[in-house]
C-alpha cells in the first residue's frame, strides 16, 4: 500500500476476495457460442483466444515467480543480500489483478470497437506498425509518465507501493495500485487501437458523410469519386444476372457495388454475419430484401475484393467467374472457372500526358484503358464527366 493512498488505489474486486475469478465469466462468455457455430467462417478465432491468452499469462508469471523464490531461498545470484519479507509476499500475492484486468479490456473492445472482431491471425504490417508505434509515441510518452509518478505527489499516494518492495522479483514490476496499471493499460493500448480504428476507417467518417452532416451550408457539390469504378464494375456484370456473391473486404466500392445491384433486383449474397449486418445498416428498407446470408458457394457470379483466400476459390464451383473489384484481380487457382480482368474503360485519344496511377485516382495502361480505383474522382474532374466546370464541384 503506498504511503498516502490515493482515489482508485483499491481494486474494485476486492472485497471478493478469492471469488474474483468468477471475473472471467467475461472470459468464458465466447467459448461455447464459439464451440456450437458449425461454419468456420463464422468463429471469430482471435476472440475466442483471448482466454487461452490471459491463461497462458497465468502459467508464465507462476513460472517466474517459481524460478525466482527458489533462487532466493538457494542464496545464490542474489540482487539484494536480503530475504523475502511476509509483507512483500503478501503485497505482491494478487498480481493476478493485472491479468483479470487485462481479460476486462479485451472483451469490452471486442464489444465496442466495430473494427475490433474477426481479427486477422497476423497481418505483417500490422506488426510493423505496433513495433514504430510503440518504439516511437509509447515509450516517449511512458518515460515522462514514469517520470511524473516519481514526483512526490503522485510517488507517495500511487508508485510507492510499487517500490515498496525491497527484494525485487520478475513479478515486482506488475504490482501497481488500480488507477496506475488503468493508465499503463491504455498507454500500451495505443498501438493495437491505433491499427484497429486504422483499417476501420470508414467507420469514423463514413466516407466522407460525416464532414458533410457537419458543413450542411457547404456551397460546392461534393462527389465521391468511387460512382466510376461502381459504374465500370455494374457493367461488367453479365446481363440476366440473377444473384452474384460478395467476397474480400467491405470497402468503400463493394458496399456501393452491392447498394446498387439490391436497388436493381439482384439478390448480393455474403457469407459472414457480421458483413450481412455491415450492408444491411446501409441499405434502404425496399432493398434490403435482396440481401442474403448464404451458407453455400453455389453462386456462379463472384465480385472480389482484397483478402479473398485460395481456400475460398477452391470452393466456388465450376464455371464460376470471378470479377475484380479492386485494384489487385485475385490469383488464378482454377483451371475450370473464369477470371476477369480488373474493369476497366478506354481512354479518349485527347487524353495526354498522365502517366501516374496513385496521383489521379485511376490506373493507366499502356494500351489507353483506364482502371478506376476507389478513388477515381480526380480522373473524372479532369475530364469533366459530370458536374460543373464553374468551379462549384470538389471531388473527393
Amino acid at each position: 500500500m503506498a504511503s498516502k493512498p490515493g482515489i482508485l488505489t483499491d481494486w474494485p474486486w476486492k472485497n471478493l476476495g478469492s471469488f474474483k475469478d468468477l471475473i472471467d465469466a467475461f472470459n468464458y462468455s465466447p467459448v461455447p457460442k464459439f464451440s456450437v457455430v458449425f461454419d468456420e467462417r463464422e468463429r471469430d478465432l482471435a476472440n475466442f483466444l483471448i482466454l487461452p491468452f490471459l491463461l497462458w499469462r497465468m502459467i508464465h508469471n507462476q513460472i517466474w515467480i517459481s524460478l525466482s523464490r527458489y533462487q532466493t531461498a538457494k542464496g545464490h545470484n542474489r540482487i539484494v543480500d536480503k530475504g523475502i519479507e511476509f509483507e512483500q509476499v503478501d503485497r505482491e500475492r494478487n498480481w493476478d489483478d493485472q491479468i483479470l484486468l487485462n481479460g476486462v479490456f479485451f472483451y469490452l473492445g471486442t464489444m465496442v470497437l466495430p473494427g475490433a472482431r474477426h481479427l486477422p491471425m497476423w497481418r505483417a504490417d500490422g506488426i510493423i506498425v505496433t513495433i514504430l508505434l510503440h518504439m516511437g509515441p509509447v515509450e516517449f510518452l511512458y518515460y515522462w509518465f514514469h517520470r511524473a509518478l516519481h514526483h512526490h505527489y503522485l510517488y507517495s499516494r500511487y508508485h510507492s507501493h510499487h517500490h515498496s518492495s525491497i527484494v525485487p522479483e520478475p513479478i515486482t514490476s506488475v504490482i501497481h495500485p488500480f488507477a496506475e496499471l488503468v493508465a499503463y493499460f491504455v498507454l500500451f493500448a495505443i498501438p493495437m487501437l491505433t491499427t484497429v480504428v486504422t483499417w476501420n476507417g470508414e467507420e469514423l467518417n463514413r466516407n466522407g458523410e460525416l464532414y458533410i452532416q457537419r458543413c450542411p451550408k457547404l456551397k460546392i457539390k461534393v462527389v465521391d469519386g468511387s460512382s466510376l469504378a461502381v459504374a465500370v464494375v455494374l457493367n461488367s456484370i453479365p446481363k440476366g444476372t440473377t444473384q452474384v456473391l460478395l467476397r474480400g473486404k467491405l470497402s468503400k466500392v463493394a458496399c456501393s457495388i452491392a447498394f446498387a445491384l439490391c436497388q436493381r433486383g439482384i439478390q448480393v449474397a455474403t457469407l459472414h454475419e457480421h458483413e450481412y449486418e455491415k450492408l444491411k445498416i446501409r441499405l434502404h428498407a425496399n432493398s434490403g430484401s435482396n440481401l442474403v446470408l448464404s451458407k453455400s458457394y453455389a453462386q456462379k457470379i463472384w465480385l472480389v475484393g482484397d483478402g479473398l483466400s485460395e481456400e475460398e476459390q477452391l470452393k466456388a464451383s465450376k464455371g464460376t467467374l470471378f470479377i475484380p473489384i479492386s485494384q489487385l484481380p485475385p490469383k488464378k487457382m482454377r483451371k475450370d472457372c473464369f477470371y476477369h480482368n480488373t474493369p476497366a474503360m478506354m481512354t479518349p485519344l485527347s487524353l495526354e500526358n498522365v502517366h501516374s496511377c496513385e496521383v489521379i485516382g485511376c490506373e493507366l495502361c499502356d494500351e489507353g484503358v483506364a482502371r478506376p480505383c476507389c478513388d477515381g474522382g480526380r480522373w473524372n474532374d479532369k475530364h469533366g464527366r459530370s458536374g460543373s466546370d464553374d468551379g462549384t464541384c470538389a471531388w473527393l
